[in-house]
């Protein structure tokens, strides 16, 4: 797929993907060609955007009930959650991180919408309905200050980057509900290629952190 046609994804899915596998192509020097699990994917779709690399989409529960995921220690290379952690119900938080991080050689990325975002999301939800925004509101939005200090805990190094400016993102829901494909593709298009390098950073929608191991995959 090139590159014009990875434009057409619905943007709040562009955003969150092409700044995930920016983030990946910054960090490959480490192994050229990695093996990745993307954790939450129904589709495969952030594949795409990484041609070079090897993914695996997972989209089944992650809890300690289940006994978490059936792969080994350090099976992939890497493994990414993006937009999962806040349909994760908050006492489950720290086993899901510690899940996704035990099954990674070099480290993980996750990404998730942050608790300053929660009224914008109640007033799109109020709009619209959105069942997943509705589960945002259950579970409520992970709080950045203590997603750190849990990944701290663990003994991660991480980068944080902001993604997807709050007001576009809320004009942008806002203009893409209740309009068909065709639209929805033209108008995301439109948007991804002429604005997605001014949508990352403050006031953001999302953050989306690169940790890497301690010991740096030695």
């Amino acid at each position: 797929m090139d590159s014009n046609s990875l434009h057409d994804f619905y943007f709040d899915r562009y955003q969150r993907y092409k700044a995930a596998a920016d983030m990946i192509y910054d960090f490959q020097d480490r192994s050229p060609s990695m093996k990745i699990l993307d954790i939450g994917s129904f589709d495969n779709t952030f594949a795409a955007f990484l041609p070079e690399h090897t993914v695996m989409p997972y989209d089944r529960i992650i809890d300690s009930a289940q006994g978490g995921l059936p792969y080994s220690d350090r099976y992939f290379d890497m493994a990414v959650a993006m937009d999962v952690l806040e349909h994760v119900p908050p006492s489950e938080r720290a086993f899901f991180i510690r899940e996704i991080s035990r099954v990674s050689r070099l480290g993980f990325i996750l990404a998730f919408p942050i608790a300053s975002a929660a009224e914008t999301e109640d007033f799109v939800l109020e709009l619209t309905g959105s069942v997943w925004l509705a589960e945002h509101k259950r579970y409520g939005l992970p709080e950045p200050d203590e997603i750190e200090a849990l990944l701290r805990e663990m003994g991660f190094s991480f980068i944080r980057r902001p993604n997807a400016c709050l007001p576009s993102w809320m004009a942008m829901m806002l203009l893409m509900h209740g309009t068909e494909k065709p639209m929805r593709i033209k108008i995301s298009s439109f948007f991804n290629r002429h604005f997605y390098e001014l949508e990352n950073g403050e006031p953001a929608y999302r953050y989306i952190y690169l940790c890497t191991k301690s010991d740096k995959g030695n």
